[in-house]
């Protein structure tokens, strides 16, 4: 991983000033680079995937890439945002040691039902200018 991001660093020195800025912050995002959308549970919804009722869809690039993130609001904090992908075995990789984000789940099918609208919401946001956030159900 080191030497990948010495080579796109590398590359990017190679750009005129103003292309370096973006190029880096697409392949490494910053605090800045990332949007957010507060999202809710609704009453009597089932397929709520998260144990949190509430959180926050957060997205940035990476390597050029959309990554979505869930930040969930509960009580105690969690240490870090919870990568969401249609990947699964990627998102466990991404996720390694994290079991207290996700409600219980039967079959990766039903996981995978119940992320995937959240994993689309989450790439919509990316395509909105960095450091948007959302307040509603605008996406």
């Amino acid at each position: 991983m080191q030497a990948a991001v010495g080579i796109a660093l590398a590359a990017g020195l190679s750009l005129p000033a103003g292309t370096v800025a973006t190029e880096v912050s697409d392949l490494l995002p910053g605090v800045n680079d990332f949007r957010m959308q507060v999202i809710h549970k609704a009453q009597n919804e089932t397929e709520w995937p998260f144990v949190a009722d509430s959180g926050a869809l957060l997205c940035a690039k990476v390597l050029n890439k959309p990554v979505v993130y869930f930040l969930p609001k509960q009580t105690p904090e969690v240490p870090r945002a919870f990568a969401l992908d249609t990947d699964l075995f990627g998102m466990s990789m991404a996720n390694l040691g994290m079991t207290y984000v996700l409600k219980p789940y039967g079959s990766l099918e039903v996981l995978l039902k119940r992320i995937t609208p959240f994993v689309i919401m989450g790439r919509r946001l990316c395509a909105q200018p960095p450091g948007t956030s959302l307040s509603g159900s605008e996406l």
